[in-house]
């Protein structure tokens, strides 16, 4: 099984996408009512319409707030995936997910994270890049509280924390490179992610 953690509707066929957006929840809607959801939100910024429905009509989701676990037994899965998920999380509770994740891994499961890099902002800050700095840190009022960061990872705290939890295997990879399926249409945001993978 391979679960995809956080993802709204960026998805990939034969993975089980778990998310608590209003999107998953409304997801067998009618066409129409479906259509309206769109309209009134910010996807119209990211796909067409026509895609977003097929999205939703065609993946396999599970609507959960992760801030209370991964809804499935332990050691089930062989890959999860997160992507710029983890940093709208606060510290201890990215911690748990990440105790979570490991509680549902297989021996030998395979967990990639993507997070915007702590790494890349500051060298935009040093650049003379202060705007584009400080918003990974602060959004205007009219962001959504799943849009807001609370926390934020280089790969030396993000590799220390799996470690902690009792990953092996720790690395930094590429966009698009490493052991898990899918890369080619998981990943994304390649200037500004940092990508690690683990086992369990």
């Amino acid at each position: 099984m391979k679960l995809n953690l956080g993802c709204s509707i960026s998805v990939c066929e034969g993975w089980v996408n778990i998310d608590g957006s209003h999107h998953i929840l409304f997801r067998k809607l009618p066409e129409p009512l479906l259509g309206m959801l769109y309209e009134h939100s910010q996807m119209r910024e990211v796909l067409p319409k026509q895609e977003y429905v097929r999205r939703l009509r065609q993946n396999e989701f599970v609507h959960h707030n992760l801030n209370y676990g991964i809804p499935f037994e332990n050691e089930s899965a062989d890959y999860i995936y997160t992507s710029h998920f983890l940093e709208h999380l606060y510290p201890e509770t990215s911690r748990f997910l990440l105790q979570e994740i490991y509680r549902t891994l297989k021996p030998g499961g395979r967990i990639r994270i993507c997070v915007p890099d702590l790494q890349h902002a500051v060298e935009l800050y040093q650049r003379g890049q202060k705007q584009a700095f400080l918003e990974y840190f602060f959004l205007p009022s009219t962001a959504h509280a799943y849009e807001r960061h609370r926390n934020m990872f280089d790969f030396d705290t993000l590799s220390s924390i799996l470690c902690e939890v009792g990953y092996a295997n720790i690395e930094r990879c590429a966009y698009r490179k490493g052991c898990v399926p899918n890369l080619d249409k998981l990943d994304n945001r390649p200037d500004e992610t940092l990508y690690v993978e683990a086992t369990k």
